[in-house]
């Protein structure tokens, strides 16, 4: 069954900074290649950043992110970019928070992910429009919550769809991938962003309306390659 295509494609590799767009991804076991491999940690107790839930680390989605050919890079205005590992990204992200902090590769030198999730965060333009419905005058930006890939479903489809999906198989370009729960959202999708207001009631509303979560958790079933306008369907 058609279910739509992909509007879409995101790849953060920095846990909790700004991620980048692409416009074909590949998939493999893990995920998108590359998304979500590194962290960035307080320098003296090594605690992961959590802006969801520390005020000292709100400013860290300011902070930008993109993999480059020798691996990933950040920067604070879009302009100047730092490769990762280096003294120098380590400073400007400290700068940026006002504290010592340093990139970590997650899995090595005792870096452990700031949460357990599976390979993919899939969102609908359904879910959008129907969260837009219910908060006309929010700023529902994408980047609020931060999905893998975007599906552009069928004009006028104003639905939380997502959740109707659960145990289903999505294909797309070459890659088969099945969803397998709502995902639950946390306060990060309330914070402000550099374009982007603080927004409570974004929070609020999907607890109340979103039957469990905003969004699926998938995993990749078939490795393969995914682009932008690709047909989905779901068997």
């Amino acid at each position: 069954m058609q279910f739509g295509t992909t509007r879409e494609l995101w790849r953060y590799p920095v846990s909790s900074l700004t991620g980048e767009q692409l416009e074909t991804a590949e998939l493999d076991e893990a995920g998108i290649v590359g998304d979500r491999q590194w962290g960035l940690f307080d320098k003296d107790s090594k605690a992961v950043a959590a802006p969801e839930k520390e005020r000292r680390w709100r400013p860290v989605p300011g902070l930008q992110s993109r993999a480059a050919v020798d691996g990933p890079e950040i920067s604070r205005d879009g302009t100047a970019w730092h490769a990762l590992p280096s003294p120098t990204a380590d400073t400007i992200a400290s700068d940026h928070l006002e504290f010592p902090v340093q990139f970590l590769p997650f899995g090595e030198t005792g870096a452990a992910p700031r949460y357990d999730r599976d390979h993919l965060h899939i969102l609908t333009t359904s879910s959008l429009a129907h969260l837009q419905a219910l908060l006309p005058t929010a700023i529902l930006d994408i980047r609020r919550f931060r999905p893998n890939i975007l599906i552009g479903t069928y004009a006028g489809d104003v639905d939380f769809v997502e959740q109707k999906l659960i145990g289903r198989i999505l294909r797309a370009g070459n890659a088969v991938i099945e969803i397998l729960e709502p995902c639950a959202r946390c306060a990060f999708t309330a914070l402000g962003q550099p374009g982007v207001p603080f927004d409570k009631d974004v929070l609020h509303t999907i607890a109340k309306h979103g039957g469990g979560g905003f969004g699926v958790l998938a995993r990749v079933v078939a490795p393969g390659r995914i682009a932008l306008g690709d047909t989905v369907t779901v068997d």
